[in-house]
């Protein structure tokens, strides 16, 4: 089965993209900007991840139980990072 391939010009495009978020990321971190600071490093995180899942490894194209798949193991990413953070935040610290 042979796929078509999107343009050069696209992936030179996202790549030029996630480059520039990280440097804003970079600069975001210089500055003590606190917990907003926090939340739009984060935020800018997950646009990084999207991008990179969707364009570079074609989960856009792909089948839907590919998609299906992903999703579930990005769902159990988030509940162990949730189990982490709940221990973390419940323990009692003298």
């Amino acid at each position: 089965m042979k796929t078509k391939m999107p343009p050069r010009n696209i992936f030179i495009g996202i790549w030029i993209l996630l480059v520039f978020i990280l440097f804003t990321m970079f600069g975001i971190a210089q500055f003590s900007s606190g917990r907003a600071g926090t939340a739009v490093i984060l935020g800018l995180a997950v646009t990084q991840m999207l991008l990179v899942i969707a364009f570079f490894m074609r989960l856009r194209e792909s089948t839907r139980m590919v998609r299906i798949s992903a999703g579930a193991g990005f769902l159990w990413l988030f509940f162990l990072f949730v189990l982490a953070l709940s221990d973390y935040l419940t323990r009692q610290w003298h």
